[in-house]
């Protein structure tokens, strides 16, 4: 008989509701859970007070180069005109295409008569 078939083909399992297998440490683990939870808790608390500086100067800074860009750090030279053309006209510039060559340079040869 194969072995996948011998699996599948068990008895129903019967389960005795008077017979405790944990052996009374179900509170055991309610109580590791707790434990782990409120670890959890302390160190998102702790890194939150840690961050909030940083956090809030980020934050104002952000603030303050919204409200007035001439004071934010940094080159600041734009001109507004994001390079778009606004719809206005294009130019189109036709012709040959640029040509690049490598390697040795060509040698001419001439004969004389």
């Amino acid at each position: 008989m194969p072995l996948l078939l011998a699996l599948t083909l068990r008895g129903p399992v019967v389960h005795n509701p008077r017979v405790d297998r944990s052996g009374g440490e179900r509170g055991a683990t309610a109580v590791a859970y707790a434990i782990m939870l409120a670890i959890l808790g302390l160190l998102l608390v702790a890194g939150i007070m840690v961050l909030s500086g940083s956090v809030e100067t980020a934050l104002n800074d952000g603030a303050e180069c919204v409200s007035n860009p001439s004071d934010c750090g940094g080159s600041g030279g734009g001109n507004g005109n994001g390079g778009g053309n606004g719809g206005g006209s294009t130019t189109v510039t036709t012709g040959p295409a640029p040509t690049t060559t490598t390697g040795p340079s060509p040698t001419t040869t001439t004969t004389g008569s």
